[in-house]
């Protein structure tokens, strides 16, 4: 939702004041009410810091049979002391602090959708409340990947939370506007996610996928705990083999449906990682306009 101010005439500072704190009374209480104009679920984020944010404390909560229309993962933090449900997309903090390998280089929070080998379309779901992690649904039934369904996904497929890819927005490299989505995260590691898990990532490049019209970025990333690929900073240090892999499948994947190849722009290369950490943050600060939120709570200078 955006507000407007009426048009008026103030003859004192007070005036003002009263009417601009009438439109932020107004503008929390449509967000306390849970939803915005595009029918998006939205809680006003707990405040929690990248530097106060414990992944330790943070609980996942499964509920229904999967795979099943009723499935659902949700999250419990504590909030004043108690254990409370916390938005999967705008709780958990977009920055994980710095990386285990390599002092001083930001790492990120990691949210598992889809585990490496396997078809379910799992996904923070935007318009439920608190944005658990749900299956995609077409025509009302569960999505599956079926594009070589014998192997699933090639990656464990996430996104980062506190991220939006504005369709209002037009990428800065691209010129397009994006999917309306946080942003999705393609991670490299060999050992398959657990649904709903979280965990820090670095940031080592990004594909600039363009999906119906809509930049779709798929930012690489590989778990910063992991020794397998504790020399991986970058996307040069990924073999071209792998990566390669990775476009092939999400160029073609959706012709299984009927669907045409998807595009890539950017001529197809995978941008590196300091690029790719820009276009996180854009995301970020996309995702904070549209809650909201204002003050910038990171510095472009901490990547």
């Amino acid at each position: 939702f955006w507000l407007k101010a009426p048009s008026f005439r103030a003859r004192d500072s007070l005036s003002v004041m009263r009417v601009t704190n009438a439109l932020f009374a107004a503008a929390l209480a449509k967000l306390e009410q849970g939803s915005d104009k595009r029918g998006f679920h939205i809680t006003m984020p707990t405040r929690i810091t990248a530097n106060e944010f414990k992944l330790e404390d943070l609980k996942i909560v499964k509920e229904g049979a999967h795979p099943s229309k009723e499935f659902r993962i949700f999250y419990e933090y504590p909030v004043n002391g108690e254990m409370a449900r916390i938005s999967a997309w705008h709780d958990i903090p977009f920055r994980a602090g710095y990386s285990q390998v390599e002092k001083g280089l930001p790492t990120f929070h990691f949210v598992c959708e889809i585990p490496r080998g396997t078809t379910a379309k799992m996904e923070i779901n935007k318009e439920h409340e608190l944005n658990p992690i749900a299956q995609d649904l077409k025509k009302g039934e569960l999505r599956f990947y079926k594009y070589k369904p014998e192997a699933g996904s090639v990656v464990n497929y996430g996104a980062i939370p506190q991220t939006w890819e504005s369709p209002d927005t037009p990428d800065e490299l691209t010129k397009i506007g994006g999917d309306n989505d946080p942003i999705d995260v393609v991670q490299l590691n060999s050992r398959p996610c657990e649904m709903g898990e979280v965990y820090p990532v670095r940031i080592l490049g990004g594909l600039a996928l363009v999906d119906g019209g809509e930049t779709d970025w798929k930012l690489i990333v590989v778990d910063d705990r992991d020794a397998e690929t504790k020399s991986w900073f970058d996307v040069k240090d990924v073999p071209v083999e792998r990566v390669s892999e990775i476009r092939e499948w999400f160029r073609m994947y959706k012709t299984a449906e009927g669907k045409g190849e998807n595009k890539f722009g950017l001529n197809e290369e995978a941008v590196d990682a300091t690029v790719a950490k820009k276009v996180a943050v854009e995301t970020f600060q996309q995702w904070k306009l549209l809650v909201g939120e204002f003050k910038d709570h990171l510095s472009r200078k901490e990547l």
